[in-house]
């Protein structure tokens, strides 16, 4: 017989190493930033559920934590709210096969466990001491050491944060002694340590630090004294560990699981930068409609790694690498919610003709992200991938005469780059002289009504141009000249931006 706990350990070396605990989001629902990025990944994880859990279709067995982990991610997005209630039914309904395992007429509580089914509990606005059928406070004050405060068969700081965010969640008067047990694993270097019976590693453990981190914030948040020395170094450890590019190691690898949880542990430190970042970094794992391949059909999904990426975008994702896919897009997720996006430059005529093909230029893009332009109200146009952090499109001009907006997106569905251009449609430019006789040798005067504002303007007199110059903010142009000595018939014409956005009059020249 296959234990809940060796179930576990045998999804987590079919993930490829991903950790079996993923950290409930901490984004809050109301602030989350709604995008094509974040509603795909949401989407994406509720595509995943079967009855409102999740189905290892390679152990063939429902993966109850990781359901839990789809509905803190969903929670997190602010989405799929039908989903995120069928999630925490389901598995509410099994919340002692989930919380407890039996064997030889012994019963372990898995604190771990309980902590997180309490925290979704608790954020549904249930009543974690009865929780189907389970008190769940009591559950982890039962597993809690009263003098150390720490938690029993946690597996590690990870598992005992989850306990810890429980008690605090559930009001837990030793929820202060178990976030006191859980400060004194830190590090010298600020980093706290997974394993407990070890030493602290040469290389920070980031996972476990991140989730420390949120662990600290529900704590004060609770009112719970936490030093703040014991915050500011350990976010300074994970500052100090994220390479130039915004990622995060974990497993040896720059990895979406880890990289996630520390963009959102920096950004609730109030580390904004750096967690923008690092959430780029993620954002550049998720599958977009420009990935392609046999991924065509996942958009959403956050790739563990780059490897990952590539593998899925020639094989699929199939029965041995799904568990990992989800693994790593809920605990990526809550961070595409933090990506400010990259500003780029984009260079377009300031006029364009209605229905025309104009020419667009976008320059100082990110590396990797496939980028689609489009003039408000319109189609985008085909994704395209920058060369050298520049992207160049042929759009068309939508019809009449406005000033329409220029979006450039990237493939998380964020404006990059934007600007406005005046479209110009064909039009009789209005001319109307001060006077129908003018002596030779005078001054007449006219004014050219029906030009758009700052509209570049040509006067021609009797043919020849004389005149250059921009219309006013109200679309109007004056413009004085002398008429010379010639007499009879003299035609002043006026050319706008295009020569479809014209007019002309005619007066006499006398003695």
């Amino acid at each position: 017989m296959t234990t809940p706990l060796r179930r576990r350990a045998l999804v987590a070396l079919a993930g490829g190493a991903v950790a079996v605990s993923t950290v409930v989001a901490t984004t809050p629902a109301a602030t989350a930033a709604t995008t094509s990025s974040t509603s795909a990944a949401a989407a994406w994880l509720s595509g995943q559920l079967t009855g409102g859990v999740v189905h290892n279709e390679l152990y063939d067995f429902d993966d109850l934590g990781l359901s839990l982990d789809v509905l803190a991610a969903l929670r997190s997005l602010d989405a799929q709210p039908a989903a995120q209630q069928q999630i925490l039914t389901a598995v509410s309904a099994r919340a002692t096969e989930y919380v407890t395992y039996t064997f030889e007429g012994t019963t372990t509580i898995y604190p771990g466990s309980a902590g997180k089914l309490l925290l979704a509990a608790k954020a549904a606005g249930r009543d974690v001491r009865a929780v189907g059928g389970r008190d769940l406070v009591a559950d982890l004050e039962a597993t809690t050491n009263d003098a150390t405060g720490e938690s029993s068969d946690t597996y590690g700081l990870f598992g005992q944060t989850f306990a810890t965010r429980g008690l605090i969640a559930g009001g837990s008067d030793e929820a202060a002694t178990s976030v006191g047990f859980i400060t004194g694993q830190q590090c010298e270097d600020g980093s706290f340590r997974q394993n407990l019976k070890a030493a602290c590693p040469e290389v920070p453990e980031i996972d476990t630090t991140a989730a420390v981190l949120t662990t600290l914030a529900e704590a004060r948040a609770a009112g719970i004294a936490v030093p703040q020395a014991v915050v500011d170094d350990a976010v300074e450890a994970l500052v100090g560990a994220q390479a130039a590019d915004g990622s995060f190691v974990g497993n040896g690898v720059p990895n979406a699981n880890t990289t996630g949880l520390a963009a959102v542990a920096l950004s609730r430190a109030g580390r904004g930068a750096e967690a923008a970042k690092a959430a780029t970094w993620v954002a550049r794992h998720q599958v977009s409609d420009a990935t392609g391949g046999r991924l065509s059909g996942e958009v959403g999904a956050v790739a563990y790694d780059a490897a990952a990426l590539a593998a899925g975008a020639e094989d699929g994702i199939d029965e041995f690498t799904r568990d990992q896919w989800i693994r790593a897009t809920v605990q990526a997720a809550p961070a595409l919610t933090l990506v400010t996006g990259t500003r780029a430059a984009v260079s377009v005529p300031k006029y364009a003709r209605s229905g025309a093909t104009v020419r667009v230029t976008v320059s100082g893009l990110a590396a990797g992200w496939s980028v689609r332009a489009r003039f408000a109200g319109t189609s985008p146009s085909a994704a395209v991938q920058p060369s050298a952090g520049r992207a160049t499109f042929s759009l068309r001009v939508p019809k009449g005469t406005a000033r329409r907006s220029l979006v450039v997106s990237d493939s998380t569905g964020r404006t990059v780059a934007s600007t406005a251009v005046q479209v110009l449609a064909p039009r009789t430019l209005r001319v109307t002289p001060a006077r129908a006789k003018v002596k030779r040798a005078k001054v007449q005067r006219i004014v050219v009504r029906g030009l758009t504002a700052r509209e570049p303007v040509q006067v021609r007199y009797r043919g020849k141009l004389v005149k250059r110059g921009y219309a006013t903010t109200q679309g109007t142009y004056t413009y004085r000249f002398k008429v010379g000595r010639k007499v009879g018939k003299a035609t002043v014409s006026v050319r706008g931006a295009y020569a479809d956005r014209k007019g002309s009059r005619t007066f006499r020249v006398v003695k």
